[in-house]
């Protein structure tokens, strides 16, 4: 292979590593906080196992202006998340690793408890990290695809 073609095919290979470098979490972190674009800050739980990720925010009949649900994947892809037994309505922000907004689901529906299954709330969407806020919140704070959020672990909460 000729040498210009092996630095262009370096090249490709580390952008494509990057793209999907996970996001860091320290060790023993439970939450985060969050700073939308607008500058209000989330304090939000971090779903890092997938044990969490399936529960989410299940059984659930609050939810405080002011914080979330963050979950974090191992790499992005195609993330799916149904509202069964999630019982307030949520804004569902679709992050890349860069937590650059690449999607969002406003006020999705509740789930109740006599509802068939297939007539509960879906949302479907790349991603490597999804964020649950109360309905209204995305709105209300600029959320938007291509805007960007930032992400601090304070030590102590």
């Amino acid at each position: 292979m000729p040498k210009r073609n092996k630095f262009i095919a370096a090249a490709l290979l580390l952008g494509l590593c990057a793209g999907v470098q996970a996001l860091r979490v320290p060790s023993g972190a439970r939450e985060a906080v969050l700073t939308l674009p607008d500058g209000a800050a989330v304090r939000v739980e971090l779903a890092l196992t997938p044990e969490a990720q399936a529960k989410g925010l299940m059984f659930r009949t609050s939810l405080p202006p002011g914080r979330g649900m963050l979950f974090v994947f191992g790499s992005g892809g195609v993330k799916s998340f149904w509202m069964k037994n999630t019982l307030i309505d949520l804004d569902m922000v679709f992050l890349d690793a860069d937590l650059k907004v690449l999607r969002v689901f406003h006020r999705v529906p509740r789930s109740r408890p006599d509802q068939p299954e297939d007539e509960v709330a879906r949302a479907v969407a790349p991603a490597s990290l999804v964020l649950e806020l109360p309905a209204g919140s995305a709105r209300a704070h600029r959320v938007r695809p291509g805007s960007k959020i930032r992400i601090s672990f304070p030590r102590y909460f």
